[in-house]
């Protein structure tokens, strides 16, 4: 563990769990058309912004770089909480995604990384939650969860009026302002 006294000690907390999160699954492989190892994620920066940006991504990597990265998880440090997808919502993810495409990562192999790793997180005193089903955004039609995070069309032309009026106001107001000032009032 390598310590940076520019860190802030939640930026260093978590670098310091990422580094033994790589030492204790340095040997641990995940099967299937492509093998993968755990890896998490270190705190980009000094700072985590008082712990706000301080939420590490659990991914499945390539060693090779070939393939994307699949993220199994996360973990808040300075909340001392974390979340594990069970194979099952990987692989509900993966076919809402990708249709038909075969999802490749082999199940016993994940299930063994998946226990490994609850277990690991509890016995650091994280509250580690499973994640077995796809979140609703991604299960959903890509249409309908479209139209539900946007502006409604009333909405939407209600915001532009505003902003058409304040802008001409605006604009009136700053002339005036110049007349006066040009004027000599």
């Amino acid at each position: 563990m390598t310590f940076d006294a520019r860190r802030t000690q939640v930026a260093q907390s978590a670098h310091d769990f990422s580094v033994y999160f790589a030492q204790a699954f340095g040997g641990v492989r995940v099967r299937g058309a492509v093998t993968r190892r755990p890896d998490l994620s270190a705190p980009e920066g000094m700072s985590t912004g008082a712990g706000r940006r301080a939420r590490q991504a659990i991914t499945l990597r390539d060693d090779s770089g070939a393939t994307p990265a699949l993220t199994v998880g996360w973990l808040d440090i300075p909340q001392r909480k974390a979340a594990l997808r069970t194979h099952r919502c990987l692989s509900s993810m993966h076919y809402a995604r990708f249709g038909d495409r075969p999802f490749d990562v082999d199940t016993g192999s994940y299930n063994a990384f998946f226990d490994q790793a609850k277990g690991l997180l509890a016995a650091c005193g994280l509250q580690v939650a499973e994640e077995d089903d796809a979140p609703a955004a991604i299960s959903s039609p890509p249409g309908r969860v479209i139209r539900e995070a946007g502006a409604s069309a009333p909405q939407f032309w209600t915001l532009a009026a505003v902003a058409f009026i304040a802008f001409v106001v605006g604009t009136f107001a700053g002339g005036l302002a110049v007349y006066a000032r040009f004027v000599g009032f």
